[in-house]
């Protein structure tokens, strides 16, 4: 019996469970869809349900919630680092040097989970994402699965 049991466990340690999760969590956010196990996407559409409700509020406290999934404790650039990564670089080279590192570093993916995924689902009560079951994984017959945003 699984009474009381709120989640699963994946096989996997509290941290490295954290970070797979999160991880999907972003794929999901930028590409609109993930195609992992079926487990998985069930524990991830828990997450990217609340990332899209979040995303419907659009509040500075919601934006600093979503901030937490999305981009975790990696460090912003501060204005050293700025200088260091760029010194000696053209212009066109600086600015995709510091969009590498913002796509590492998930604050665009705030910015797109408020401006364009969230503002999608406005008039939408819940049910942001859909699990479909793709057949079975060859090698380890894990079931897989593609969750994806509703349209």
């Amino acid at each position: 019996m699984r009474h009381k049991i709120d989640r699963r466990k994946l096989g996997l340690p509290h941290d490295q469970r954290m970070a797979l999760l999160t991880n999907l969590a972003r794929q999901a956010i930028r590409h609109g869809y993930v195609h992992t196990t079926l487990g998985r996407a069930k524990e991830l559409r828990r997450i990217v349900d609340g990332l899209v409700q979040l995303g419907k509020d659009d509040t500075l406290a919601s934006r600093r919630e979503a901030r937490k999934i999305l981009v975790g404790h990696s460090k912003s650039l501060n204005p050293k680092t700025k200088i260091r990564l760029t010194a000696g670089k053209t212009d066109v080279e600086k600015v995709q040097v510091l969009r590498e590192k913002s796509l590492i570093n998930g604050e665009d993916l705030v910015t797109h989970l408020f401006t364009h995924v969230a503002p999608r689902f406005k008039d939408r009560n819940g049910g942001y994402t859909r699990i479909t079951k793709t057949g079975i994984r060859r090698g380890d017959a894990a079931p897989t699965a593609v969750l994806e945003l509703v349209d």
